[in-house]
C-alpha cells in the first residue's frame, strides 16, 4: 500500500517568489516520470474542499497556489495533495476489462506501481500567504562551563521516582501537575532508532509533533523513517472522539459509544467516500455511500452526481429481497424466481419475453381447432385482487381453470401471459380457418346462385318469345 507523502525534500519544495510590485506563491513538486495528469485537492480552514485538475502532469510542476485561492483566501492553515495519474496500456487495460466484469478485486500482473501523491500545508494571514522557507530553529543549550560534566552515561537501569522533564524550554522547580513525563520546547520528536540486523525487524519509527515549517500543520503524527512515509496523523484541533477505539473492539468516529463494528456518527448526511484515482492507470471514478433523513443512497460523483440507489425511510422488510438462490424479491422474502413482485408492477415502457427459437426446444405443433374448442369451454371472469379496492376491476380466467383446460406453465396458481398470449393465437388461427371455410362456402354458394338467377332469367326470356309469336 502506497501512503502519502509529506513534506518530503525529494518531493515537494513550498517556495515563495517575491516580485517588487506582486507575489507569486507556487507549489513546486518533482512530478514523476510515469505521470500522464495531475490534481490538487485543497482543504480551507473551515473544511470546504476544491479540487483543480491538470490535464498534463507536467502543468503541476509549478502550481499558482495564489491563482488557484483568488485575492479573498481565508485566513488559517490550509492543507493540500497532490495526485498523479497515469495511463495504461491498451492490452492491460484490456485485460482489466475482463477482469471488473467478471467482478473480480484481485490485483492485476502487470500493472504499474501505484503513484505517490504528496501533501502539506501552508498558512494564510491577512490574506497573505506566510513565508514557508522558515524553518523554526532547534534550541541551543547554554554552554557548558569547564567545570560542567560531559553527557552523561548511566550502565545500569535509571528509576526516577518523580517526574521528568526532558527539553531546553524546562526550568528549575517545574510543576509538573498530574505529568509524569514531558517534553518541552520546539521541535518535539521522540525517535525509535532499531539497530537490528540481518533478519530482525528494524524498521525506525517516530512520533512527531507539529511541523517545523513556517505556517505548518499542527499535528501529531506516527512517521515511518525507513520507508519515508507518514501512515498516522492526527491534526491539531480535532474533535472529541473522532475515532475511539472501545473496549469492545468497536470503532466510533465521532462517537465514544459505537453500536456496531464502525459507526459514524454526524449531524448531516453521514457517508462513506470511495474513491478510486488514477494512479494506478484505472479510469477515475468517485462513489458516495451515505444516508440522512431523506434516504439512503448511493451517489456517483464522477457521474455527474446522479443518485441511482436510494431507499427511503420507512421502506418495508424486504422491500427487496435477494435469495440464497439469487432469486429476487419485490415485496416477498421467498422469491421463486429471478424475479418475484408481490404487488403490481408498472412498466412505463415495453415487457420484452426471451423468445427465440434458439432459446427453445421440444417443439410440438398446436392443433388450434382444439385449442377453440378448449378456450369455449374455458370461464372468463372479471374480479379485483384481494389486496386492491373494489373498484380495481379486471377481466381474464384464473390460473387455476387455465391450467386445467390447458396444463400449460409449473403451478395451477400462476400465469405466464406469454401462454396466454399463444392460447388466443392459436384460437384466432383456428377461427381463422373457419371464417376461410365459410367464406369459400359462402363464395361457391353465390356462385350457385347466380348460375340459377342466370338460366332462371334464361327461360323466363324464351317463353316472353314463344308467346309473342302466336
Amino acid at each position: 500500500m502506497s501512503y502519502t507523502k509529506r513534506l518530503s525534500a525529494a518531493s515537494l519544495i513550498l517556495s515563495i517568489c517575491v516580485g517588487s510590485a506582486s507575489a507569486a506563491e507556487r507549489i513546486r513538486v518533482d512530478v514523476p516520470a510515469r505521470a500522464s495528469s495531475a490534481m490538487i485537492r485543497l482543504v480551507s480552514p473551515d473544511g470546504s474542499i476544491s479540487e483543480h485538475q491538470y490535464a498534463r502532469a507536467a502543468d503541476a510542476a509549478s502550481i499558482d497556489i495564489r491563482g488557484l485561492l483568488g485575492a479573498g483566501a481565508v485566513d488559517g492553515a490550509w492543507n493540500y495533495e497532490v495526485s498523479f495519474g497515469q495511463s495504461l496500456s491498451e492490452a492491460t487495460r484490456q485485460v482489466a476489462a475482463v477482469a471488473r466484469a467478471a467482478g473480480s478485486s484481485a490485483t492485476l500482473a502487470g500493472l504499474p506501481r501505484q503513484l505517490d501523491s504528496v501533501s502539506g500545508s501552508f498558512h494564510v494571514a491577512a490574506g497573505q500567504i506566510v513565508d514557508p522557507t522558515a524553518q523554526e530553529p532547534k534550541k541551543i543549550p547554554t554552554s557548558k562551563s569547564s567545570t560542567s560534566p560531559n553527557d552523561q552515561v548511566i550502565a545500569d537501569d535509571l528509576i526516577v521516582q518523580g517526574a521528568a522533564c526532558i527539553g531546553l524550554d524546562c526550568v528549575n522547580n517545574e510543576s509538573f501537575g498530574f505529568d509524569t513525563l514531558r517534553l518541552k520546547e520546539n521541535n518535539l520528536r521522540i525517535k525509535f532508532d532499531d539497530t537490528s540486523t540481518g533478519a530482525f525487524a528494524a524498521t525506525d519509527w517516530q512520533l512527531t509533533a507539529n511541523d517545523s515549517a513556517s505556517g505548518g500543520l499542527n499535528r501529531f503524527s506516527i512517521e515511518d523513517i525507513t520507508a519515508a512515509t507518514i501512515p498516522f496523523t492526527v491534526a491539531g484541533s480535532a474533535p472529541s472522539n473522532a475515532f475511539y477505539l472501545a473496549s469492545s473492539g468497536k470503532i466510533g468516529l465521532r462517537t465514544s459509544t459505537p453500536a456496531l463494528d464502525l459507526q459514524i456518527s454526524t449531524a448531516d448526511s453521514p457517508g462513506i467516500r470511495l474513491e478510486q484515482t488514477n494512479a494506478s492507470g484505472f479510469t477515475a471514478q468517485t462513489w458516495d455511500l451515505a444516508g440522512n433523513e431523506a434516504n439512503f443512497f448511493i451517489r456517483d460523483i464522477t457521474g455527474g452526481s446522479k443518485l441511482p440507489f436510494r431507499i427511503r425511510p420507512g421502506a418495508p422488510t424486504s422491500s427487496i429481497d435477494i435469495a440464497p438462490s439469487g432469486n429476487v424479491g419485490i415485496g416477498t422474502a421467498t422469491p421463486s424466481a429471478k424475479l418475484e413482485v408481490n404487488g403490481d408492477a408498472y412498466i412505463a415502457g415495453t415487457l420484452t419475453q426471451l423468445s427465440s427459437r434458439t432459446s427453445k426446444t421440444n417443439f410440438v405443433a398446436v392443433a388450434a381447432d382444439g385449442v377453440l374448442d378448449q378456450l369455449a369451454r374455458l370461464p372468463i371472469w372479471t374480479w379485483n385482487y384481494l389486496r386492491s379496492s373494489s373498484g380495481d376491476r379486471h377481466i381474464g380466467p384464473v390460473a387455476e381453470d387455465f391450467y386445467a383446460t390447458f396444463g400449460f406453465g409449473t403451478s395451477a396458481r400462476h400465469l405466464a401471459p406469454s401462454d396466454v398470449a399463444g392460447v388466443a393465437l392459436a384460437a384466432t388461427q383456428a377461427l381463422q380457418r373457419e371464417v376461410a371455410v365459410r367464406d369459400a362456402k359462402i363464395e361457391a354458394l353465390e356462385a350457385r346462385l347466380e348460375r340459377l338467377e342466370k338460366t332462371m332469367a334464361g327461360r323466363a326470356s324464351s317463353s316472353e318469345t314463344s308467346t309473342s309469336g302466336h
